[in-house]
């Protein structure tokens, strides 16, 4: 199994209006459609302890294998998906993506 990572650093004054951004489009783009798609969870930065500023919303997306993600980046569900982005004032750094192969599930 594949998991990938977006990490997308946020602004904290942007913070609420690109939660609900994400809540409304990520995965409405016939993400759930995809031959070979687990799952996909939305992840808003908790600051803990208080003192730890914490403003990195991650989308974990779960794939069978590389190839059903490789075939998911080509596709217009991929296309789609990355239409009108919000706007850049948004971000604090650019979006960061990790791929990484599951070894060990408790």
């Amino acid at each position: 199994m594949v998991v990938v990572f977006t990490k997308f650093p946020i602004n904290p004054e942007y913070r609420e209006q690109f939660k609900e951004y994400a809540l409304e489009r990520f995965g409405e783009k016939g993400l759930t459609e995809q031959e070979g798609f687990i799952k996909m969870n939305l992840l808003e930065p908790v600051n803990f302890p208080p003192n730890n500023q914490n403003n990195t919303f991650i989308i974990a997306t779960y794939w069978e294998n590389m190839e059903a993600l490789k075939k998911y980046t080509e596709s217009e569900a991929f296309r789609k998906a990355h239409e009108n982005p919000p706007p850049r004032e948004w971000f604090a750094g650019h979006p960061v993506i990790e791929v990484y192969n599951i070894i060990k599930e408790v």
